[in-house]
């Protein structure tokens, strides 16, 4: 098994190996209105990137020509994600066992 230092080095790989990332979702949304005759017409779709930063929803329509490389984006965010949730968890483990050697308590 690695050890935490090595796990640690390697997330940091991972991290420095992606370029462009995003955090978010991508929605799909349509606009609906009744013309003159009655007929329901249906625009759209419209793609909005939504994201929660500092507790504040931002959104931001995205031109179909970019939706490939905002989905890419959010792909590369999620992958960010994972690799955040791997190093707090290994240096939670470092700093745990950092504390038991000077406190005598176990893993």
């Amino acid at each position: 098994m690695n050890t935490l230092e090595q796990r640690r080095q390697a997330a940091f790989s991972k991290l420095m190996a992606i370029g462009t990332a995003r955090r978010g979702q991508l929605t799909e949304q349509y606009n609906e209105r009744t013309d003159q005759e009655g007929k329901v017409r249906r625009n759209g779709p419209y793609y909005i990137w939504q994201r929660w930063v500092r507790g504040q929803k931002h959104s931001s329509r995205v031109p179909r020509s970019d939706l490939a490389r905002v989905r890419a984006d959010l792909q590369q965010g999620r992958a960010v994600q994972e690799i955040f949730e791997e190093l707090w968890n290994v240096m939670e483990h470092m700093t745990h066992r950092r504390i038991a050697k000077y406190c005598k308590i176990r893993d």
